[in-house]
C-alpha cells in the first residue's frame, strides 16, 4: 500500500508545475482569503511598495495542470506564504508548439499599503497591445492585469533560405580520380528559395514555395568512351539548374515565443532538371521533369518583432525517368532511363533563413 501511495504521489507532483520561491525579507504568512494584486508592469506599481523575494512557476516536462489562470493561482499562494500581498510579472513564456506547452512566470514578491484601491477593475498603463482586454480584471479575490502578446498576430508569412547544397547520388563507376574530384565538387551548389504563407492563429498555414539548386565546372582535356564505344577528346562541362515550385505548409510557433521560432516544412510540386552542358566543344542541353518533394526544419531567432533569421535543414528532391538531349543544331532526342540509370536528384540543404511576418 505504502508503494502505491508513493507512486501517486510522484505522479501527482509530476503534473503539477514546478515552483520556485526565494524570499529575502521573513514577513507572517497571510490568510488563504487575503487578497493578493497583480501587476503587469512596473508602471502600474504604486509609488510605496517592498521587494521581498521573488518566485518562478515552470514546467517539470511533465506538467499537465499549467493554463495560465492555474500558474497565477500557484503564484499567489506563494506570495501568502512569504508573506506577501502583491505580484509584479518580471516575465510571461507562453506555450510553444515544440517546446513547452505550459505557461511559465516569473514574478517578484512584494508588500504594498492598500490592496483595496484594487478592488474595481480599472485601466491598466502599458506600452504592449493587450490580446484581451485593456482593463483589469478581478477573479478570486485576485486583480489580473491583461495578457500581452507584445504586437499584433501575424496572418502571412514569407521565408527566404539561401545555402550550401549536397546532392546525394552517387558517382558513375569507371572515373578516373581526377574525374571523381570533378564530380564531387559538382554535386555541391548553391540554394535559394522563397516561399509564401497564409497562416492560421499564426502557427499553421499554407501557401507557395520556390527552391532552385545551381552547381557547374568544366574539366579541361579528357578522353571520354560513350556507350557506344565513341572516343570524345576536349574540355567537358556542367551548368546545372534543379528548380522546384509547388504548394507547401507550414507549422510554425507563433509570436509568442519569446527568443525565436522553431517550424517545419513540407511541399509536394513540380521538380525541373536542366544541364547546359559541353562536349568536347559542342553544346548539349540536357532536361528533365518529375514530382518533387522538400521537407524542412529550421529554428529562426527573434530580431524584431516581425523580422527572425536562423538556420534552416531542408532534404529536397525527386528522380527522372528520362532525359531529353537538344543539340547545337536543333535535333532533340529523349532517353528513357532503365531502373538502375534514373537520376537522382535528392539532396541536402544546409542554409541561413530569414522569416518576415505582416
Amino acid at each position: 500500500m505504502k508503494y502505491l501511495l508513493l507512486l501517486v504521489t510522484i505522479v501527482f507532483c509530476s503534473c503539477s508545475p514546478k515552483i520556485r520561491t526565494s524570499v529575502a525579507e521573513k514577513h507572517e504568512k497571510l490568510n488563504e482569503t487575503d487578497k493578493v494584486v497583480v501587476f503587469n508592469a512596473k508602471s502600474e506599481l504604486p509609488q510605496a511598495y517592498s521587494k521581498i523575494g521573488t518566485t518562478k512557476i515552470g514546467d517539470t516536462g511533465f506538467t499537465t495542470n499549467c493554463d495560465l489562470m492555474t500558474v497565477l493561482e500557484k503564484a499567489k499562494i506563494e506570495a501568502r506564504k512569504s508573506g506577501a500581498n502583491a505580484l509584479l510579472i518580471t516575465e510571461h513564456l507562453y506555450p510553444s508548439t515544440f517546446g513547452s506547452t505550459c505557461h511559465r512566470i516569473t514574478a517578484d514578491l512584494l508588500r504594498i499599503e492598500n490592496t483595496a484601491d484594487y478592488d474595481k477593475p480599472k485601466i491598466v498603463k502599458d506600452t504592449l497591445q493587450p490580446i484581451v482586454s485593456s482593463k483589469a480584471v478581478s477573479t478570486n479575490e485576485v486583480v489580473y492585469g491583461p495578457v500581452y502578446s507584445g504586437f499584433k498576430t501575424s496572418k502571412f508569412l514569407i521565408t527566404a533560405n539561401v545555402g550550401q547544397s549536397f546532392r546525394v547520388a552517387s558517382s558513375p563507376d569507371g572515373l578516373t580520380s581526377e574525374q571523381k574530384d570533378y564530380y564531387r565538387k559538382l554535386k555541391s551548389g548553391l540554394s535559394y528559395d522563397l516561399s509564401a504563407y497564409y497562416l492560421k492563429e499564426g502557427k499553421g498555414g499554407f501557401g507557395l514555395k520556390y527552391n532552385v539548386y545551381k552547381s557547374s565546372g568544366t574539366i579541361y582535356n579528357q578522353t571520354i568512351t560513350n556507350e557506344n564505344g565513341l572516343k570524345m577528346e576536349g574540355d567537358f562541362s556542367d551548368d546545372i539548374t534543379i528548380s522546384f515550385i509547388g504548394p507547401s505548409f507550414i507549422l510554425t510557433e507563433d509570436q509568442n515565443a519569446r527568443v525565436g521560432e522553431a517550424n517545419l516544412e513540407l511541399a509536394i510540386g513540380y521538380m525541373g532538371y536542366q544541364n547546359k552542358s559541353g562536349v568536347a566543344g559542342y553544346p548539349v542541353k540536357i532536361t528533365g521533369s518529375n514530382l518533387g518533394m522538400i521537407g524542412g526544419m529550421g529554428y529562426h531567432f527573434r530580431i524584431t518583432p516581425h523580422f527572425l533569421l536562423g538556420p534552416q535543414v531542408s532534404f529536397i528532391g525527386g528522380t527522372l525517368k528520362k532525359l531529353k538531349y537538344t543539340y547545337a543544331d536543333g535535333t532533340t532526342y529523349t532517353e528513357k532511363l532503365d531502373k538502375e540509370e534514373l537520376e537522382n536528384l535528392w539532396r541536402i540543404d544546409l542554409a541561413i533563413g530569414a522569416k518576415f511576418r505582416f
